[in-house]
């Protein structure tokens, strides 16, 4: 009868039967034919040699072809049967596992030799109950397994399953156990974690384990505008006038300028023109770290350009005449009430000719008085005797007022810093019973009683 092999992923139990052919070395030794009854476990093996009047002992069977071994009750156990019984279900399937792989001194093997003769012979349930009880605790997992394999199991990539919820107990106690995850790999790198704890690298390596993702890291800092972060500097050029009007002026640029007179030089890295109120008007911007001292108003500059034209190298001496222009304006008298960012009214030039400079008040104390004008334009044809009028101010102090026999005291809330002698435009409103109320007329201050406070003689000037 031909044998067929099924690996099969029955959950009979028993009792079964099988034909096939059993290996050497067991009981009966090598046959072939109809082996019954069969069990897939130990404890039903035991159970059906009891029931039958045996001593609860049992026989293990392997087969070749066919994987796990089978357990045959003791004392009604058939091997290598020609005739098929009729009772008993046929078999195809693996059998069990040997759940004493692991163990290599098997303690219960040795009890029948211990034991008294008398205890033998007369008393064979106890000798299985203590039969069964050694091979239970030579199971995988159990205490007689794991003492004889303490040393392998010590070894996270040998230990149990079972074992490594222990590991996770003692080492990894804080972190969640995830199925996406290599525990036994987790084990091993959690002192890497944690000696890198609150680090980059112990995130990367943590997220590689836990869910094999390799992580980015992003901080919002590194998108948050800083005030004044971004790296400017300020540019300086000359403003110069074309001499020769067959020179390319645009050729100064990436050349060395030199000043006939001051002697200064400087790096030219850009050429541009600018028309200001009809007038062509070049701008050669300066390499700031070039620079070598400054250059004079309305002097007559140089450079040298090379260029390579049918294989020959040609030379050519350029020339122009800078600019005076308006390059700083210095503060006397900042008066009083003026707001920042407001526009200078006027620049004159008294004994030169210039034209087109422009300037903005930058700079305000908390009385309104001037401290710095920033220039906008620097414009060409500045001499140094250049007069900037300021304009009446932008800003008004605002006060209350009373009048007592022609004498005028007008009370600030504030410090005004106004000097005896000033003279100041004066408005009167929001009294409509007053006889002054909405008129107005400039005087000139006869005393300060105070620093929020000043007097004078009604109308005034």
């Amino acid at each position: 009868m031909a044998y067929e092999t099924l690996p099969s992923l029955e959950t009979l139990l028993g009792p079964l039967k099988i034909y096939g052919q059993s290996k050497p070395g067991q009981i009966n030794g090598d046959l072939t034919g109809w082996f019954y009854p069969l069990y897939l476990t130990r404890k039903e093996a035991i159970q059906a040699d009891i029931e039958k009047g045996g001593k609860g002992i049992y026989q293990i069977i392997t087969f070749y072809y066919r994987d796990g071994e089978f357990y045959v009750p003791d004392s009604f156990g058939n091997y290598g049967k020609t005739k098929e019984p009729l009772v008993y279900t046929v078999y195809r399937g693996a059998g069990a596992e040997n759940p004493f792989n692991n163990i290599k001194n098997r303690l219960s093997l040795l009890v029948e030799t211990q034991l008294p003769e008398f205890v033998q012979t007369d008393y064979g349930m106890f000798i299985t109950f203590i039969k069964a009880y050694y091979e239970f605790l030579e199971q995988r997992n159990e205490a007689q397994e794991l003492l004889q394999n303490i040393t392998k199991y010590a070894d996270i990539d040998q230990t149990s399953s079972f074992l490594i919820d222990k590991f996770f107990e003692n080492y990894a106690y804080d972190i969640t156990k995830t199925s996406l995850s290599d525990n036994t790999f987790l084990i091993k790198k959690i002192r890497d974690i944690y000696s890198r704890k609150g680090t980059e690298d112990a995130y990367r390596i943590l997220f590689n384990v836990l869910y094999k993702e390799t992580i980015k890291f992003f901080y919002p800092y590194e998108i948050v505008l800083k005030t004044s972060s971004g790296k400017w500097h300020l540019p300086k050029s000359l403003k110069v006038k074309q001499l020769d009007p067959l020179q390319n002026i645009f050729d100064f640029e990436n050349t060395l300028v030199v000043g006939e007179i001051s002697k200064a030089t400087a790096v030219v890295n850009k050429v541009q023109k600018i028309i200001l109120g009809g007038y062509e008007i070049y701008e050669l911007v300066l390499d700031t770290n070039s620079i070598t001292n400054y250059f004079y108003p309305n002097e007559k500059i140089t450079a040298s350009k090379s260029v390579m034209l049918n294989n020959v190298i040609d030379t050519s001496n350029l020339i122009a005449t800078t600019y005076s222009v308006l390059s700083k304006i210095d503060v006397i008298d900042g008066k009083l009430g003026y707001e920042k960012g407001a526009p200078i009214t006027t620049i004159s030039d008294t004994f030169g000719n210039g034209i087109f400079a422009k300037a903005k008040i930058s700079g305000v104390n908390q009385y309104g008085s001037i401290t710095s004008i920033e220039i906008d334009n620097s414009g060409i044809d500045y001499s140094t005797n250049t007069i900037v009028d300021i304009g009446l101010p932008t800003g008004n102090l605002q006060g209350t007022y009373n009048i007592i026999n022609g004498v005028v005291t007008i009370e600030f809330p504030n410090i005004h810093n106004i000097k005896k002698n000033t003279q100041v435009a004066i408005s009167y409103t929001g009294n409509v019973l007053s006889p002054v109320d909405e008129t107005s007329q400039n005087v000139i201050v006869t005393s300060v009683p105070n620093v929020r406070s000043i007097r004078f003689t009604y109308p005034g000037i």
